[in-house]
């Protein structure tokens, strides 16, 4: 179906045939114009800024009152439409561009000038849309390349006089071959910037997915991504329910609310369907002719008009679809096609990891949740031996079964880490917050750490500040937090060494500064510091489950506050908790 390229191989007749009755007074000032024209046209790459420079030179070139520049695909389709003449809001008013049928599809269709004396008359008119302005004579000159029409230039309403004269079809079609090589610049272009952008935005969003692990977060990325991708405005991702034959929604982006939780697609008989059974891309360039539509509509209720449907394959199958849309029919490029291919590549890699990390934290919460009980019975009966040894015991026994006390409460601790940041990543922790003294908070929570710093005879400062400081948070949760911070200082710190902690009031906000003379942190490991299990290998340093700073990031952020690290290798590090601040009127 290539109807609306013809090949354009006639050539314009000499100017003197359509000149005889001009001067040539007259014919240099043609030619002066249409070379300022040209000139104009030339010197601009942006192609929706040359279309408008196109239609507005040849309106003003001939005369007219009204001049569209319109870009047509390898289908005839219209792709860009440019007016000049016709105000802003006499545009919106319109609507829709033309499709390319009527007047202008002749022009596409035959490659050829057309000139009519009263298009309302014309039998091949398709008429006007509502709120279009009225028009009456008519000239249009196909756009072509090497042959090739590529677009259509018309004008409207002549200016002194019925209609165009057979001399100003002569020079718009002339003009019109000068706009067609400034049209396939700024297409080209285009084209090459495009390709540019949309590889570092393919770059960009396989980071983006890269870094999540949560499913129902990957699920809305994916689809915001899609749609930036190809500059669409809807997406939408299918995951394959195979024990129900049906295509599930899980996310979407610029379309309207699904009606209920259940919105599915069938596999028999929808296009995602079809992608299963070929394993290949579907595109529909016009919706309009399909026997049964399964899509949502756009937001507006508008069903769309061309649809692109590529497969997300996993363990070399297909287990879902993206789908993008466009408000318009229209055609998908090969490169476009790949470019998404390419993106749900990666998206489907991100999935699988994503799931793959989801059901190892359910085995992991699980796993702890059956050792609690165990665990505990260890605890109790280490304790009751410990209590229970008579004073003659060999030290070589005792230190067995302190070792066991000690040990099973480090395991202990460990599975109270690894559950409490499992209902926080599920949103299942609640917080029960209350106004606090900043000051009376911390002061409290560095006495009860004073004997663990006395362990490697360090001293932990902080000055209570001279006025009170409120806070709005969950007591046991805010000492956690400091906690947590405490106790990672005084463990990479060195013995002899100062612990400080200082306040910085902004406002609104309120920042507390864990500052240690510890050996420091790498660049390049503090944007992981705060990751699960990630633990810094410095030696006997090592131990740790790597669950602590994760939940301390957890819960700032449950407070509505965040924490982040400034460090410098062998100068120690200062961690930051930055949290709102009461104002005085709340306090």
């Amino acid at each position: 179906m290539n109807q609306g390229k013809p090949k354009f191989s006639e050539t314009l007749p000499m100017p003197g045939q359509f000149a005889a009755g001009q001067s040539r007074d007259q014919v240099l000032l043609r030619l002066q114009a249409l070379t300022k024209a040209t000139l104009a046209i030339s010197s601009e790459l942006d192609l929706d800024t040359v279309l408008q420079v196109i239609a507005d030179n040849a309106r003003e070139f001939a005369n007219a009152s009204y001049a569209a520049m319109g870009i047509v695909d390898d289908h005839g389709l219209i792709t860009s439409f440019i007016t000049s003449g016709v105000s802003k809001e006499q545009r919106e008013k319109i609507g829709e561009p033309p499709s390319g049928h009527g007047l202008l599809g002749v022009i596409i269709k035959q490659g050829k000038p057309l000139r009519v004396l009263d298009m309302t008359k014309d039998p091949r008119r398709s008429g006007f849309p509502p709120n279009h302005p009225p028009m009456i004579s008519f000239l249009g000159v196909p756009v072509s390349v090497q042959g090739r029409v590529v677009g259509d230039l018309y004008l409207t309403d002549k200016i002194g006089a019925d209609e165009f004269s057979e001399d100003e079809e002569w020079w718009l079609s002339l003009f019109g071959r000068q706009a067609a090589v400034a049209i396939e610049n700024a297409q080209l272009y285009k084209t090459t910037r495009q390709a540019r952008q949309r590889a570092e935005t393919l770059a960009e969003l396989t980071g983006t997915l890269n870094s999540s692990f949560k499913l129902e977060e990957l699920f809305s990325q994916i689809t915001q991504a899609a749609s930036l991708l190809l500059e669409l405005p809807a997406a939408a991702l299918y995951l394959l329910n195979k024990e129900h034959s049906r295509f599930e929604l899980e996310a979407q982006v610029g379309l309207e609310e699904k009606p209920d939780e259940e919105f599915f697609l069938p596999l028999q008989g929808s296009i995602a369907g079809k992608v299963v059974e070929s394993g290949r891309s579907i595109f529909v360039k016009e919706t309009s002719i399909l026997e049964h539509v399964y899509f949502l509509p756009l937001q507006g209720k508008v069903l769309p008009g061309a649809v692109l449907v590529v497969p997300i394959r996993q363990a070399d199958r297909v287990s879902g679809v993206i789908e993008v849309y466009s408000s318009q029919p229209r055609h998908f490029s090969p490169e476009e096609i790949s470019l998404l291919e390419a993106f749900a590549g990666q998206a489907s890699l991100a999935l699988e990891k994503a799931q793959i990390f989801q059901q190892r934290e359910e085995f992991l919460a699980m796993t702890a949740h059956d050792l609690r009980a165990p665990l505990t019975a260890i605890k109790l009966s280490a304790g009751l031996l410990e209590t229970s040894l008579p004073a003659d015991l060999a030290p070589a026994l005792k230190n067995l079964a302190s070792n066991i006390s000690r040990n099973s409460e480090r395991l202990n601790n460990l599975l109270e880490d690894l559950l409490e940041l499992n209902r926080l990543e599920q949103g299942r922790v609640k917080l029960k917050p209350e106004k606090l003294e900043l000051g009376e908070a911390i002061a409290a929570t560095v006495h009860t750490l004073i004997p663990l710093f006395e362990e490697k005879s360090q001293s932990c400062n902080f000055e209570r500040p001279g006025h009170t400081l409120w806070i709005w948070a969950d007591r046991r949760r805010f000492e956690q937090i400091l906690v947590n911070l405490l106790v990672n200082a005084h463990k990479y710190a060195p013995e002899n060494s100062r612990i400080q902690l200082k306040l910085r009031v902004e406002p609104n906000w309120i920042t507390i500064g864990v500052d240690d003379e510890g050996p420091g942190i790498p660049i390049e490991e503090q944007q992981h510091i705060f990751d699960r299990y990630y633990r810094r290998v410095i030696h006997e340093l090592s131990s740790g489950s790597g669950l602590g700073l994760p939940i301390v990031r957890l819960l700032a952020e449950l407070h509505g506050g965040q924490i982040w690290v400034e460090s410098e290798p062998g100068k120690g590090s200062t961690f930051y908790l930055k949290l709102p601040l009461l104002s005085p009127n709340q306090s």
